[in-house]
């Protein structure tokens, strides 16, 4: 996904939903901090942007997802759409995210996750893309595996969570020093 494509779903939700906030969840949220990953190959398998509104309704939900969500006409002509996640969401997010959130540039009331909060809980997933996400982000820099260990210890997770996502971590880690 490039930039554009993610502010694009940001304005179209912001006008649809008149929502007081947008936050950015997903993979495209690295773009507000990393822009260039969108042109760089690491985001170019992403085509939809997970979006939380705050306040959001289930009627404005719905009318979100049938106007810019996935297999809507919005989709079919520009490639990309929003996924439309409820509040629970936030519960599996590393604490004091919201206090993290990175401002995207050209909006007052759009945030994205911040990278770190977003790897941490890509490890947890555990997920072959969401692990070679984080392994490409390990890669170029952009984060520490360190200061993602850090950030993980600081997420709700049960002792199997925790354990499959240490060790996706260090998977990761090993095989990036192997190169």
């Amino acid at each position: 996904m490039l930039v554009q494509s993610l502010e694009h779903l940001a304005q179209s939700a912001l006008a649809l939903a008149q929502s007081r906030r947008i936050f950015i969840l997903g993979s495209s949220s690295l773009l507000a901090s990393f822009p260039e990953l969108g042109e760089a190959g690491l985001l170019d398998n992403t085509f939809d942007a997970d979006l939380l509104l705050d306040p959001v309704t289930k009627g404005i939900s719905d009318l979100l997802k049938e106007a810019i969500g996935e297999g809507s006409l919005f989709e079919k002509e520009r490639g990309y759409h929003a996924n439309i996640l409820h509040l629970s969401i936030a519960e599996t997010l590393p604490h004091g995210w919201e206090g993290r959130l990175v401002a995207v540039e050209g909006f007052d009331n759009v945030f994205a996750l911040e990278p770190l909060d977003l790897a941490a809980v890509k490890i947890v997933v555990g997920r072959e893309k969401n692990l070679a996400l984080v392994r490409g982000l390990l890669e170029l820099r952009k984060i520490s595996a360190e200061d993602l260990r850090k950030r993980r210890s600081s997420m709700p997770l049960g002792e199997r969570e925790m354990f499959q996502s240490g060790r996706n971590l260090a998977l990761i880690v090993e095989g990036i020093g192997s190169r």
